[in-house]
């Protein structure tokens, strides 16, 4: 049975591990980096609130909650789908979703909006990818909501194949333990893909979309 690991945890109705499983592998899931939230006690004035991660989201408004405080009239961006369907869950409507790939969203964002002050609320070690392009074009503001460390004790993973789904989670790992000759690794997308190879891991598939369906789908066919 081909075994396959993936650096985020799984649930049952996690879609890597029921895409792999209908198809005969063995998965391991587990996060390899540790997530804390971050107190803020006020919004800073902006146009656009965007969410590059799921953690971003739900950090946000968990704080929002926990301050009492109140947001301002906004709109709302989504890096991918699974962003925008947990964003939807707290607001009346997401005005932008993208690609999930952040070169391709930020371009299709650049596209549709007028330059504006756009708030990013993000880890504290994020690496800005999306920001950073909108640079030139937007004011961009940035507002950390929770802290994101690797974890000190990363087990050795012998599955067949390992996706890592961050750079952090990339480099918690790899600062741990080398790659095992049997073993292929498969990146959720270009910047995480780029600091694999930052680590010495000379050979990474990068999934055509950058979610589980996307990642699943690269581990059974990581050649083409």
């Amino acid at each position: 049975m081909p075994t396959a690991f993936i650096s985020r945890a799984q649930s049952p109705e996690s879609e890597f591990s029921c895409r792999l499983q209908e198809q005969g592998w063995q998965v391991t899931g587990r996060s390899l980096v540790q997530l804390s939230p971050l107190a803020f006690e006020t919004i800073p004035a902006c146009d656009w609130i965007f969410f590059a991660s799921q953690h971003a989201v739900r950090f946000f408004f968990q704080q929002i909650a926990i301050a009492n405080l109140a947001i301002p009239p906004v709109k709302w961006a989504a890096l991918g789908a699974a962003t925008a369907n947990i964003l939807s869950a707290f607001v009346a409507q997401v005005d932008f979703t993208g690609t999930g790939d952040p070169a391709s969203s930020t371009a299709a964002f650049m596209g549709q909006v007028a330059p504006c002050r756009v708030l990013f609320p993000a880890a504290r070690h994020s690496m800005q990818s999306i920001a950073a392009q909108l640079n030139e074009h937007f004011t961009i503001l940035h507002l950390e909501v929770y802290d994101n460390q690797p974890v000190a004790d990363v087990p050795l993973q012998q599955e067949d194949v390992l996706v890592f789904t961050s750079p952090m989670n990339a480099r918690a790992y790899f600062t741990q333990h080398p790659l095992l000759p049997h073993q292929k690794v498969v990146a959720i997308g270009a910047t995480t893909a780029a600091a694999l190879k930052h680590l010495g891991i000379k050979k990474v598939s990068i999934a055509e979309e950058a979610n589980e369906r996307g990642v699943a789908d690269r581990v059974v066919s990581p050649e083409s």
